[in-house]
């Protein structure tokens, strides 16, 4: 699979900002202050022939002007302005240029004109265009922020193209708040040049990119979308939201990035048959990408639960089901074991009820059975996270001393197991890598952030067990595919 080399549009050394602007507020400005602020570890040219300094930064009035090489330009100007720009830009030789500004095609049939004229006279040059009608770039590995929002994502190995960048930069956001980080981001706006296929090339070839993410409106049948990704599936997970799926909605993407959305149907069924793990909802987007960026993919589709409360249990369960995964019954040997350290009254079965256990946790040793186990290949640890409410009582509280004895032992004994959550998540990510098994955590009525669980612990959890099933279940769909190529 040939890739275009993209490493001086996401890792330049030099950029010219060509509508750099001094005025707070203004695109010219904002991003401008975005690639400053993120430490890039290039140089930056702002390009205004209306001013001498911006930022504190000397200003050119042409990218002519500017004594270097340039790898990559970012244009804010207005629309009209675009034809001697790109002159500019190929008599300065600049390989890479990212077209922020919009009122192109995805206005009308003038619009769709210039983009085309655009494109045409930058490929005179040997010019790649990003967009136009984009909202920028983002590379972690030269710590470039590029973008319109004021938006710092988490590092990390999920890379991510997106015809809507709104939808894009709003998943970044999302993984500042869930742990997930980000190694390459692009807004791929209207894809007048550079689309979608050659991201995704680019992010098969990217030695620090281990999931693939997309958000999609259109397809252009002539692109070799569905080759490239039915490639790129045998090695990395390409996770894809597409948006259009209704007629409403494939109205609103042809006036939003001009793309042709095509038939509900049709799309899910090539994307199947290309190895594409489809979502149904933005946030199952980075829900997956949080998966699968810290987890090992199962090797089949059973599924061990163990839970505080035999409620979340049997939720789980039916969710289990109804996703097509497994929860197969305990062998009679480990229910013996289990015996031996739950009372009498427990279920007996998977899921595993601890029966609301206060005293002695036996979590920790039971979780261990289950993931040790053979006869799983995941497992869901609900309420792993979970720390006993505080026992306080007022030292005013009067009575015999029988009470006030038991209540100081109470209180004594809550206080004793207030890190009992933090041993059981580090021995979540303990197991996670001595069985090669994904281990869900599903943290009902825990004080953790979910981002705190990832970074601290390295380990995968969300707030309810159809979140974690949903994503269990598309793992397990992926393993289908890599096992069937």
């Amino acid at each position: 699979m040939t890739a275009l080399n993209l490493d001086r549009l996401f890792n330049p050394r030099t950029i010219a900002m060509i509508g750099a602007s001094a005025t707070p507020g203004k695109w010219g400005n904002i991003i401008l202050l975005n690639i400053l602020k993120g430490n890039f570890k290039g140089r930056i040219f702002p390009v205004n022939p209306k001013a001498e300094k911006i930022l504190g930064y000397p200003c050119y009035a042409s990218v002519q002007d500017i004594p270097e090489t340039i790898d990559m330009a970012l244009i804010t100007t207005p629309s009209q302005s675009i034809l001697p720009l790109i002159d500019a830009c190929g008599e300065k030789q600049i390989p890479f240029l990212v077209v922020v500004t919009s009122n192109f095609s995805e206005t009308g049939d003038a619009g769709a004109k210039l983009e085309k004229e655009m494109i045409a006279r930058a490929a005179t040059y040997g010019i790649r265009i990003v967009g136009p009608n984009t909202m920028g770039i983002y590379s972690a590995e030269s710590e470039l922020h590029a973008l319109m929002p004021m938006l710092m994502p988490l590092r990390g190995s999920v890379s991510m193209f997106s015809q809507s960048g709104n939808v894009g930069v709003q998943m970044m956001d999302y993984g500042q708040k869930e742990g997930v980080g980000f190694e390459k981001f692009v807004s791929s706006g209207n894809e007048g040049d550079l689309n979608n296929v050659d991201y995704l090339k680019y992010f098969a070839n990217d030695k620090n990119t281990r999931v693939i993410l997309g958000y999609i409106e259109g397809v252009d049948p002539g692109t070799g979308f569905l080759p490239t990704v039915r490639s790129i599936s045998k090695s990395k997970p390409i996770v894809m939201f597409k948006g259009g799926r209704t007629e409403v909605g494939s109205r609103a993407a042809a006036s939003h990035t001009g793309s042709l959305a095509g038939t509900r149907e049709i799309n899910r069924a090539a994307f199947r048959q290309a190895g594409i793990m489809e979502v149904q909802c933005s946030l199952e987007l980075i829900d997956c990408a949080k998966a699968f960026a810290n987890y090992p993919i199962p090797k089949g589709n059973r599924v061990g639960i163990i839970t505080r409360g035999g409620g979340w249990g049997v939720i789980t369960a039916d969710s289990c089901e109804e996703a097509g995964l497994v929860v197969p019954p305990l062998p009679d040997d480990m229910i013996r074991r289990i015996d031996r350290i739950l009372p009498d009254y427990w279920n007996r079965g998977n899921p595993v009820d601890l029966v609301a256990t206060v005293a002695d946790d036996p979590m920790p040793e039971i979780l261990t059975m289950l993931a040790e186990w053979d006869g799983v290949d995941a497992v869901i640890a609900l309420g792993a996270g979970f720390r006993s409410f505080n026992f306080e009582y007022s030292s005013d509280v009067t009575g015999p001393p029988e009470l006030i004895e038991t209540m100081r032992f109470m209180k004594s004994l809550f206080d004793n197991t207030s890190n009992a959550p933090d041993k059981i998540l580090q021995l979540i990510a303990d197991l996670v890598k001595k069985t090669g098994k994904p281990i869900i955590s599903v943290s009902t009525g825990s004080q953790y952030s979910h981002k705190e669980f990832t970074e601290r612990y390295k380990i995968v959890s969300f707030p309810t067990p159809e979140r974690a099933v949903k994503v269990l279940k598309i793992m397990c769909e992926y393993h289908q595919i890599r096992q069937s190529r």
